[in-house]
């Protein structure tokens, strides 16, 4: 049997999909877990997911809520931590972050690579009026990191529109449940399996 290639819009096979979180122990490994459950129930066997936080330490096993819900809706908990690395990030086709914030570490660290690092949830919307405020958002962001690195001023205009932006877009941060109660953690892993059934969708549609 042949591999299954997703194809992304810009045709690059879709075969290798890395969560990101902060410590890789809770969020992201109930997403790679969810998904890979996701995967073989609708047979997309040959996509591979893998996970890391920006803040991990290698070789740390799945929090004890985190492998309870894993288990409780038959998903693997069997992963341990790794530290987001370059060579993660080269192996994967597309890197899925759990919030903002993990988004803008990543591509701090990995600016060559900010074509495929996205947020879940931003992945997974459909909406192109959100697209378009963040490509807006995101070109703004460069064009000030620059500025400061040329130790250039940046201006009240730019500022407000940061701003002005940051209303109007949608919340796509999936909160951390790190230190609460097992339904915290449960609340969190539906939050991350509706958006990986959208993903799903979107890999199986972007495979016809």
């Amino acid at each position: 049997m042949q591999p299954i290639l997703i194809q992304e819009k810009a045709g690059i096979p879709m075969n290798r999909i890395l969560f990101v979180c902060t410590g890789n122990t809770c969020r992201s490994p109930m997403a790679e877990g969810l998904m890979r459950r996701l995967l073989a129930e609708h047979q997309l066997p040959h996509i591979e997911v893998r996970s890391a936080g920006v803040s991990a330490m290698d070789g740390a096993p799945v929090s004890r809520h985190a492998a309870a819900i894993l288990k409780e809706t038959g998903s693997d908990c069997s992963m341990s931590s790794s530290t987001l690395s370059r060579s993660l990030i080269e192996w994967a086709d597309i890197v899925l972050t759990m919030t903002s914030g993990h988004k803008q570490h990543a591509i701090g660290r990995y600016p060559e690579f900010i074509d495929k690092i996205y947020t879940l949830k931003e992945y997974v919307d459909d909406d192109p009026n959100a697209a378009d405020l963040i490509a807006e958002m995101e070109s703004l962001i460069a064009d000030l990191q620059v500025k400061r690195a040329l130790s250039q001023q940046v201006t009240d205009e730019e500022r407000a529109r940061i701003l002005t932006l940051e209303r109007k877009l949608p919340d796509y941060d999936i909160a951390d449940p790190f230190g609460g109660s097992l339904s915290l953690y449960r609340e969190c892993a539906e939050e991350i399996e509706a958006a990986l059934l959208k993903l799903v969708a979107k890999l199986k549609s972007q495979a016809n």
